[in-house]
């Protein structure tokens, strides 16, 4: 995975498919008080809080609220490996592609 971060923009938010808005995204950070998610597959994902506690479903068979979910969904469509949020800047990171493969 490539951990290099780069800063998004409203613009492209609005090149995703379908678009997503900057203070929507920023809104669940800040609600849940989460500092980054991790995208290890398309099932698989680390919510870290910004107190470095992993942030987890109460219930173990259970999901993430709905705006959570709606951030996993969009990081699958996106190959985006990590979505953080820091200092008011919105970063993400995303999977290497094999061009070879495509």
């Amino acid at each position: 995975m490539d951990n290099t971060l780069i800063e998004l923009t409203e613009q492209d938010m609005e090149q995703f498919i379908p678009p997503a808005s900057m203070e929507d995204t920023i809104a669940v950070f800040i609600a849940y008080d989460i500092s980054f998610i991790r995208n290890f597959s398309s099932d698989l994902y680390y919510v870290e809080m910004v107190d470095g506690e992993p942030l987890v479903p109460s219930n173990p068979m259970g999901s993430y609220p709905p705006g959570i979910e709606k951030l996993f969904d969009l990081m699958a469509r996106e190959r985006i490996s990590m979505l953080s949020y820091s200092d008011g800047k919105l970063c993400c990171s995303y999977f290497q592609v094999n061009s070879e493969v495509l």
